[in-house]
């Protein structure tokens, strides 16, 4: 019987919506505190689809800050995807146009975290695209449900629950298994590091930065084991 990778695909990435329900209603609820309607709010979260970009938009709009800044900040928060999209452009190669179209809008740090710690699953690009999209179907469900629910509501999340940290933990718990041996372990543990040192430069670049330096070192290190 032939394995159903979309079903696959939502079936994976759904123990990670546990931290994103709470953040979808922080960004709901930061939307509706701003003044913003429920259509207005909604709308953002579709056109944009980037909870940290959204927020950031948001709380600019709240400030009175031209629309150039709200851009600007949104695209520099949301640079990290140029990477993603450059790691999937193999997977998404041949195919149809709407396939890469979408397949570009959906992409999120989840999507691409999951489909990426299950690529050993995948015998043809295929097999990788339908997993992919049965992610971002979850993924998409999840978030715009969520962002609905603390607009209309407000957070409903406790706040001394403290679950800012369940998204990064649940990439935590993506990231481990894909650690094969001691190079990945070392380009991981160097990505932990700069992230950590260059976290405080402005505008989430200290991000871009932290993924450049693991990516030059592991450049690196692939090339020494192929001498």
């Amino acid at each position: 019987m032939k394995k159903n990778f979309f079903r696959f695909g939502f079936l994976k990435i759904l123990p990670i919506m546990s931290g994103v329900v709470p953040f979808g209603a922080v960004v709901g609820s930061a939307a509706s505190e701003a003044g913003l309607s429920v259509t207005q709010s909604m709308l953002i979260n579709i056109f944009v689809f980037a909870g940290a970009s959204q927020l950031a938009a948001v709380d600019l709009m709240r400030k009175d800050a031209t629309i150039a800044v709200v851009v600007f900040t949104g695209l520099i928060i949301n640079l990290r995807f140029l990477l993603y999209s450059a790691a999937i452009t193999p997977t998404l190669h041949g195919a149809g146009f709407w396939t890469r179209f979408f397949g570009a809008y959906l992409l999120t740090d989840q999507s691409y975290a999951v489909m990426s710690a299950h690529e050993k699953h995948f015998k043809t690009s295929a097999d990788a695209i339908q997993f992919y999209f049965g992610a971002c179907a979850c993924m998409v469900i999840t978030w715009h449900f969520s962002v609905l629910a603390g607009t209309l509501f407000g957070n409903f999340a406790p706040r001394n629950w403290a679950l800012d940290y369940a998204v990064p933990l649940s990439f935590v718990a993506l990231v481990i298994p894909t650690l094969k041996d001691r190079k990945y372990t070392l380009v991981a543990i160097c990505s932990a590091l700069c992230g950590i040192l260059l976290y405080r430069l402005p505008l989430n670049v200290g991000l871009i930065l932290s993924a450049l330096i693991a990516i030059g070192l592991a450049v690196v290190i692939s090339r020494k084991a192929e001498q």
